[in-house]
C-alpha cells in the first residue's frame, strides 16, 4: 500500500448553503465542485487539499466532534490497497461508493472508529 497524498476533508453538515457561504465568505475559499444540497468541494487560494462539504451522512454530525470530519487519502493502487486491508481484518465504515460518478472512495474505521476515506 502506497499512500501518495492527504487529498480532501470531507465536513458533514446539516444545511449546506449556509455552511458553504461561511466558508467562502468568512475564510475566501473558492468552490472548485457543486452539487446542489447535497456536496461541494471547496478549494485554497494557494491549492493543496480540498475541503468538502457534505450532506450524505447526518447520523455523524453531532454524536462525537471527530465523527463529522473525514480525512480522505488518494492511493497508488486503489484496488489492491482494499483488497490488503480487507486480508488484515481493517474494518470497512462503508461499500465503495463514486465509480458511476467518475472517482472510487471506501472509508475504514481505525480501532477507535474514527472513520478515514481512501481514494483513487
Amino acid at each position: 500500500m502506497a499512500l501518495r497524498q492527504i487529498s480532501m476533508v470531507t465536513v458533514q453538515v446539516r444545511d449546506l448553503d449556509t455552511v458553504r457561504a461561511w466558508y467562502i465568505d468568512v475564510l475566501g475559499l473558492a468552490v472548485a465542485w457543486l452539487e446542489p444540497g447535497e456536496f461541494c468541494v471547496l478549494s485554497l487560494p494557494g491549492g493543496g487539499p480540498a475541503l468538502a462539504l457534505a450532506t450524505d451522512h447526518p447520523e455523524r454530525i453531532g454524536a462525537d466532534p471527530a465523527t463529522g470530519w473525514t480525512p480522505i487519502l488518494t492511493v497508488e493502487d486503489f484496488d489492491e490497497t482494499v483488497a490488503a486491508l480487507r486480508a488484515g481484518g481493517v474494518r470497512f465504515d462503508a461499500e465503495e461508493e463514486g465509480a458511476d460518478e467518475g472517482y472510487r472512495l471506501v472509508r475504514i474505521a481505525d480501532p477507535e472508529g474514527n472513520v478515514i476515506g481512501l481514494s483513487a
